[in-house]
């Protein structure tokens, strides 16, 4: 994938599947090279463009995924790699954590990154 070249929101793929892919409110990540910059969709326009709802970052950024784009094709590869990362709703989950407080409940919050992770509500 790459930028276009006049407007920062509008990725473009080769080769890509964007509407099989994505769906609004699903998010896009970048390589941990370009710091996993990752930006939400609003429109999948077709296989090969889908629009975002605001740029990866800062003009410094867009810069660097620009030059990191055009190295990439030098090299003879059509673009930057990426990960579709999927909408989830966590509505349900804040509601049972809500009424369970409510109830004199309580939560324990495990950290990404030990063995156990994952919120328990009692």
């Amino acid at each position: 994938m790459r930028l276009s070249e006049d407007d920062p929101c509008l990725v473009i793929g080769v080769g890509t599947s964007f509407t099989k892919d994505f769906q609004p409110k699903f998010q896009i990540m970048l390589p941990k090279s370009l710091n996993s910059a990752i930006a939400e969709v609003t429109e999948v326009i077709s296989d090969t463009e889908l629009r975002i709802k605001k740029e990866f970052g800062s003009e410094k950024v867009i810069a660097k995924i620009k030059e990191r784009t055009a190295t990439e094709q030098a090299e003879g590869t059509p673009g930057l790699a990426y990960k579709a990362l999927p909408f989830i709703d966590q509505a349900e989950m804040y509601r049972h954590v809500y009424s369970s407080l409510e109830q004199g409940g309580s939560i324990g919050i495990f950290p990404e990154g030990t063995r156990t992770k994952g919120l328990y509500v009692h």
